[in-house]
């Protein structure tokens, strides 16, 4: 099947019609927390916020999670060993060519990566979405430059790890 990206004609259309599904990708070491990264563009402009986007028309999830994986980060992973923790819905009062009248809707699976950053290489390249990143420990939770969206990640993972 052929997946590719849409042009930015039609996707402002989607954004302003349907919601989005997309995969965010929670990178976590029990040693330095979860990898996140301050977002470039809106929605979330400013914010901390884990790596993830959109599944395009006619991509599997495991395709559209390593691609999404591979250009966020520059890292892959197994699909089989990353953990679903669940179906999240992410709403913004903003689109990323837009500050005003339109809104953008996702519906999101949160992929658990749980790494040893000991054991791969981290030369993590976050350069297209993000400015930098950051290893946020859980303890952090509360912090401003954390999105909220990102905080229930963070809540999740000490729930599901018993941490």
């Amino acid at each position: 099947m052929i997946t590719e990206k849409l042009s930015e004609k039609i996707w402002r259309t989607c954004v302003d019609s349907i919601p989005i599904f997309g995969i965010d990708m929670i990178i976590f070491s029990r040693k330095n927390g979860v990898l996140m990264g301050r977002r470039i563009n809106n929605p979330a402009k400013g914010k901390l916020f884990v790596p993830g986007g959109r599944v395009y028309k006619n991509e599997r999830i495991i395709d559209a999670f390593n691609r999404i994986l591979l250009v966020e980060t520059g890292l892959t992973f197994s699909f089989n060993k990353s953990t679903s923790m669940g179906l999240y819905e992410h709403f913004y009062n903003v689109t990323s060519w837009s500050t005003s009248e339109c809104s953008t809707h996702y519906i999101i699976e949160a992929r658990l990566i749980e790494i040893d950053p000991e054991n791969i290489k981290l030369k993590i390249n976050l350069a297209d979405q993000h400015s930098c990143f950051e290893w946020i420990p859980l303890e952090d939770m509360q912090s401003n430059s954390i999105h909220s969206y990102s905080k229930v990640y963070l809540n999740k993972i000490k729930e599901i790890k018993d941490l």
